[in-house]
């Protein structure tokens, strides 16, 4: 896989390597030389996602400066896709609504699925030109990546940074749980999903303990984002108003939003307490003696190549 660490590179040159990697990938989506396993909009976004997550490990050493010029690169690519993709989410959660009402013999939300696809229809067509405006960012955030002085870029800096990361998503989680706000589970999701992406980076170092790991994130980041995408749609039925050929549909699918909601947000605090137990510096020691123990291998297998 690309998205990971490997032998034979120094750890500035693997993350240049996959940083670089995924906003390529975001240009090809953009420039329609790649077929997207999904829309291109959200195709895009993961690149970009992943791209700003293996960024934020190498924050404090390019420097302040060339780490917000990029990072907002990145992030500006992002808005010019977000009312396409908000627009998405919502027609696919009707739609996974309106599959479970018909395995119950109902056709529940029809209408309001249509009304939906026409919005996402109106929204794609008024942001047509975002490709062509997307391109330049990113084209200016990989050149950066040239830019960046990683030649002393360490193990240790590098856990840190895993660590910093592992400290933010916690401190998030506590708050969420002392104040259960939909705000505060999406401020969470935001700050736990860096960390599943920089854990996959890292996985092999330790492929067993951190794809155990990594699976534990991806499912409380699947069940944060089910709960995000129902109290998406929800916000935007609510704020409707007149008497739409819709609207009944809609308040009756209200109701189911707010319970399932509530289960998800619930199901997702009792997993990330058990995730993020453990103390930021013990999880970083942790990563660090992992990391440890794969650059020795590392170093050993290179110099018997180099022997023989």
């Amino acid at each position: 896989m690309s998205y990971q660490l490997k032998h034979r590179e120094t750890l500035g040159e693997n993350l240049r390597r996959i940083c670089r990697q995924q906003i390529e990938g975001a240009i090809a989506v953009a420039k329609d030389e790649k077929k997207p396993n999904d829309t291109p909009v959200h195709e895009t976004r993961k690149h970009l996602k992943k791209a700003r997550a293996a960024l934020k490990l190498v924050r404090k050493e390019i420097g302040r400066g060339l780490f917000k010029q990029q990072d907002h690169c990145l992030r500006d690519v992002g808005r010019l896709t977000s009312e396409i993709r908000d627009a998405e989410v919502r027609l696919q959660t009707v739609r996974q609504l309106e599959e479970a009402s018909q395995r119950h013999g109902r056709n529940a939300y029809g209408k309001l699925e249509v009304m939906l696809a026409m919005e996402l229809e109106n929204f794609i067509a008024a942001f047509a030109e975002w490709q062509t405006q997307a391109v330049p960012l990113l084209e200016q955030a990989s050149s950066g990546i040239d830019h960046w002085s990683l030649d002393q870029f360490n193990g240790k800096q590098l856990c840190g940074a895993v660590q910093a990361s592992y400290k933010r998503a916690r401190k998030a989680l506590a708050k969420a749980t002392a104040n259960p706000t939909t705000e505060n589970f999406h401020a969470f999701r935001s700050k736990a999903k860096p960390l599943w992406y920089q854990l996959r980076i890292l996985r092999p170092v330790n492929p067993v303990v951190l794809k155990t790991l990594g699976d534990d994130l991806h499912s409380l980041g699947d069940l944060l984002g089910r709960a995000h995408d129902l109290s998406f749609l929800g916000e935007r039925l609510r704020n409707e108003h007149g008497k739409s050929q819709w609207q009944r549909e809609g308040h009756k699918l209200l109701t189911v939003i707010e319970v399932s909601q509530s289960d998800l947000q619930r199901g997702a605090a009792e997993l990330a307490e058990h995730f993020f137990a453990e103390r930021p510096r013990d999880f970083g020691c942790r990563v660090a003696s992992w990391l440890e123990e794969w650059e020795s291998k590392s170093s050993h297998s290179l110099a018997k190549a180099l022997v023989t």
